[in-house]
């Protein structure tokens, strides 16, 4: 084996344990080169660690995320239908209105707020006081493109500030406020500059196709008769806004004293995406035009010349690769534009992962609801198996971080019954300490009546905790009896707590127990022989034995009779467990046998039965 090969399989891999929590190793180094490659952390070390020369192993968990169950969250919960299907729950999430998620978002969460916003603009049902329901369908897609205008002026109203404050020139700085929609403002800079003929053109966009026509032609002069090289990059932009291209500003090639530069207005003036769109809604498309149609040319521009991605601001450059997440807004416009045919049909699944959507590769929850809210809008854009895995991540970080109720919600939604019956019971596995023993208190309540938990499930995973954690193995009987599972009570009657009874004589327990089989023993009949009933019997002989030679004579004759069957009971069922089990009993098992058989003989020896073998 090579030496690199050797050091692999001699290394310690990272793997996750119990709760979420990742073990991983860390070589020793100095702390400033580690100062030097730290980056925001969504992991955090526990106290907790192992040392060895060389090398460090530590253990880290989910950093904890603010937020994590919003009343967005809340709100989709309670909109949210739970049925059961052949005895498994499964979660169907109703439509909403994505403008109450939006007045449901955090007032700390600007951003998830705009998000619910913009697909509110596009998906929600609107119903304009101004129309009549026949002229409804006529004007919905200018007044979705109105809302919508409005909306990303506001969005873009912060960077363009920006920019303004930091142009070197009016015609930089009326651009700046164009990329907000803000023509008023444009032409103030520019009347202020004392460029009264531009101000005047500015203050007709959005140009009609006379405008642009007429503009696109007085460029195409400029370059013609070789005076382009005499006009200024923000006033040659400026006009082309005007001429409807808000893309490449092409120059001309010729003499150095004729040569003008061919740039794009995006990179040239600092536009981030969301800029860049914009003059795309504003100026690029007719007034008759729809929403599909702004998002189309975006679209085919970042496919060829068109440099500003949409990548989201949260998005560092370092990671700006061909891997990196495009911004939830873009992929909500995009979601609008394919379903009215204009764009390719993407994957709803890739549009929202948790890199698109906050940055945080690790923090599922706004990808969850946003995946639940828009499925029901999209059904034919959904990959369920990637849902699946987003619930299994979700649900992973909600348990993480004590959200266990809200875990078991999510797991829910889990499309295979299979999977979500497993998953779902591994979770109230590990938090059954948190549940009563009370099927009329919170959280038992709520999990048989908000979840549809089938009750069996509950003290299954009771009687679980019961065996591994508590070891109260009397209490684990109770538990299983409660879940009508009754050979695994019976198993452990029998393996563990009723030899344990008759070591300790404690014959009150045993008997509590084997009364909570009642009619269940008769579904494991056959067990119930060589098991409980030999136990039952045991108890029966106990009870009729008398504590002294003096109370011999006080027994009926029907008790004697009841007496000498259960003798003979046990001597055949013993004879017949030894035999089939002969060397196989614990060692506290074959401790009861014999106590079991010593009471037998002393009862067949003061009764004076006859015994056949």
């Amino acid at each position: 084996m090579r030496s690199d090969d050797q050091e692999w399989h001699n290394s310690f891999k990272p793997s996750w344990g119990p709760q979420a929590t990742l073990l991983y190793p860390m070589t020793i180094v100095t702390s400033s080169s580690v100062a030097a490659t730290q980056s925001p952390r969504t992991l955090q070390d526990s106290k907790l660690q192992l040392f060895s020369e060389g090398r460090d192993v530590r253990l880290a968990k989910f950093a904890p995320t603010p937020s994590l169950t919003p009343k967005s969250l809340s709100l989709q919960k309670s909109r949210t239908t739970v049925v059961s299907e052949q005895g498994v729950p499964f979660a169907t999430p109703q439509q909403i209105q994505f403008k109450e998620l939006a007045a449901a978002a955090e007032s700390d969460s600007p951003r998830e707020k705009s998000t619910w916003d913009l697909a509110s603009i596009l998906f929600d049902e609107l119903h304009p006081a101004n129309f009549g329901s026949a002229q409804h369908p006529k004007y919905e897609y200018r007044i979705r493109k109105d809302l919508l205008s409005s909306f990303w002026s506001s969005i873009c109203a912060e960077d363009a500030q920006k920019a303004v404050t930091s142009a070197p020139s009016a015609e930089e700085r009326a651009i700046a406020h164009l990329s907000a929609n803000d023509v008023v403002k444009a032409c103030e800079v520019l009347i202020e500059a004392k460029d009264f003929r531009l101000a005047t053109l500015i203050a007709q966009l959005p140009a009609d196709q006379i405008m642009t026509e007429d503009m696109a032609s007085q460029i195409s002069e400029w370059r013609g008769l070789c005076v382009l090289s005499e006009v200024t990059e923000p006033i040659r932009a400026l006009y082309e806004l005007c001429a409807g291209n808000v893309c490449i500003c092409e120059g001309k090639k010729g003499p150095i004293e004729d040569q003008a530069k061919t740039f794009v207005i995006s990179q040239r003036f600092g536009l981030e995406w969301k800029r860049a769109f914009g003059l795309r809604l504003w100026y690029a498309t007719k007034a008759e035009e729809s929403i599909e149609a702004a998002v189309q040319q975006y679209h085919n521009a970042i496919q060829s010349d068109e440099p500003v991605k949409p990548i989201a601001s949260f998005i560092t450059d370092a990671l700006q690769d061909d891997a990196a997440g495009e911004d939830i807004l873009w992929g909500l416009l995009k979601l609008f534009a394919a379903s009215k045919d204009a764009v390719p049909v993407p994957s709803l699944a890739d549009i929202i992962i948790p890199r698109n959507v906050t940055g945080n590769p690790l923090d599922f929850r706004f990808s969850f609801q946003l995946y639940t809210a828009l499925s029901k809008l999209f059904p034919t854009f959904t990959d369920q198996a990637k849902f699946d895995h987003l619930c299994h991540d979700f649900a992973t970080q909600l348990e993480s971080q004590g959200e266990w109720l809200w875990s078991i919600f999510v797991l829910l939604h889990l499309s295979d019954s299979e999977q979500r019956r497993r998953s779902i019971q591994e979770t109230l596995g590990r938090h059954a300490n948190n549940i009563t023993s009370d099927e009329a208190v919170f959280p038992f309540t709520h999990l048989m009546s908000g979840f549809k938990i089938p009750a069996r499930w509950i003290w299954e995973a009771k009687a679980l905790e019961a065996r591994s954690i508590s070891q109260d193995y009397a209490q684990e009987i109770t538990y299983l009896q409660n879940a009508g599972n009754w050979h695994e009570a019976h198993q452990t009657l029998c393996r563990i707590v009723g030899p344990q009874c008759i070591i300790e004589q404690d014959y009150d327990t045993l008997g509590k127990l084997l009364d909570g089989f009642g009619e269940g023993a008769t579904r494991i009949a056959e067990e119930w022989q060589y098991g409980g009933e030999i136990y039952e019997d045991f108890l029966d002989l106990v009870k009729s034995s008398p504590e002294d030679d003096g109370q011999m004579g006080r027994t009926t004759e029907k008790q004697e009779t009841d007496k000498k069957a259960t003798v003979e009971r046990l001597l055949d069922t013993l004879a017949s467990l030894v035999q089939e089990r002969k060397g196989q009993f614990g060692f506290e098992e074959g401790i009861a046998i014999r106590e079991i058989a010593g009471e037998v003989a002393n009862a067949v020896a003061k009764g004076g039965y006859e015994v056949c073998f």
